[in-house]
Parts: C-alpha cells; sequence; structure tokens
C-alpha cells in the first residue's frame, strides 16, 4: 500500500481539526470525563503490552493450523 503515510497524515489532519473545532466544556459537563479518558489511555496501552502481534498486523481470527 504505498502512499499510506500520507492517508494517515491527512487522517490526522481531519481529525486534529474537527477536535480542535469541539466545544469541549459544553460536551462534557461532567468532572469525571477527564479520568474516564486517561483511564482509557492507560488500559489500551496495558492491553497493547500483552498482545503478541506487531501493531498494525492483520491477523486473521479465522485461521486454523494445519
Amino acid at each position: 500500500m504505498t502512499g499510506y503515510r500520507t492517508y494517515l497524515a491527512a487522517i490526522l489532519v481531519a481529525i486534529f481539526g474537527a477536535l480542535a473545532s469541539t466545544d469541549w466544556i459544553a460536551f462534557l459537563n461532567d468532572p469525571k470525563a477527564g479520568a474516564v479518558a486517561v483511564g482509557s489511555a492507560m488500559l489500551m496501552a496495558v492491553m497493547r503490552a500483552f498482545t503478541s502481534t506487531p501493531p498494525g498486523s492483520l491477523v486473521s481470527l479465522l485461521r486454523t493450523n494445519r
């Protein structure tokens, strides 16, 4: 897949633009929202540490050992 870094950069710019244009104070009118976001990030990091596949690899869940 050639040009995947360009696509990734374009997606990140679009995401950051959408995040910047959001009124986060009105959207997250909950004092616990920050703690939930930090907890989710920590959980993702821990789960990534325990997985055996390299980041970005596609693994078929239906693969059978023959």
